[in-house]
């Protein structure tokens, strides 16, 4: 197995002190890659913000991406074009959303980041569907104010009000409707949010929509 093989293993593993002694030994996997997704963008993805920062402390410096993903407000000011997309297919300010960095996601918006961009990928997340997967009231109601498609299509056909039911939120569904929201749309695979909510086990909020939507 390569190094680099090794620690992508280790930081899909969460296991920081095999990542923290491989970059010891060899500096230049700081930038390591697996096919298009950078090694801290891996660990991020993987849940491991902890292996994220054995990297910095390594002297890795993130790129535009990187720092969107990490929170780097600094260092993602310096990007000239807020619309490019990360080579995995992710518009920053989805990364920024995703990752629960509202602040430097209104930075984004304000510097004329798309609300509206899909990951050019198969998963197609859009900010809105990043917003309401981290349940972030106030970002989401930022991008519906600055014209975000609120019905917007994601993998699977899910849209954010979709998300909300999963996730049993019924403050971020009461934003969506107010905004738009269809209410009654369903998944590619014929589920309306009524049925999700109470796949994922959120019985309260198909209550609520049975009797408020």
């Amino acid at each position: 197995m390569s190094r680099v093989d090794e620690l992508i293993e280790a930081v899909r593993n969460g296991d920081a002190a095999k990542v923290g002694a491989l970059l010891d030994e060899d500096d230049s996997l700081l930038k390591a890659r697996t096919g298009n997704v950078s090694a801290v963008l891996l660990a991020l993805y993987h849940g491991h913000p902890q292996i994220a920062d054995v990297f910095l402390q390594h002297g890795l410096e993130p790129d535009f991406f990187e720092a969107c993903a990490l929170g780097d407000r600094k260092r993602a000011q310096r990007a000239t074009d807020v619309n490019a997309f990360s080579p995995d297919g992710f518009p920053p300010l989805g990364l920024a959303i995703f990752f629960r960095h509202p602040e430097l996601a209104r930075d984004l918006i304000e510097r004329g980041a798309d609300v509206n961009a899909a990951a050019k990928n198969p998963q197609r997340v859009a900010p809105v569907h990043a917003a309401a997967a981290v349940r972030d009231h106030a970002t989401m109601k930022l991008l519906l104010e600055r014209r975000a498609d609120v019905n917007a299509r994601q993998q699977n056909g899910f849209t954010a009000f979709h998300s909300a039911a999963s996730r049993g939120d019924v403050e971020m569904a009461k934003l969506l409707l107010a905004h738009g929201a269809d209410a009654k749309a369903r998944t590619d695979d014929g589920l309306t949010a009524t049925d999700i909510a109470e796949k994922y086990g959120q019985p309260a909020f198909a209550e609520w929509l049975r009797k408020h939507a």
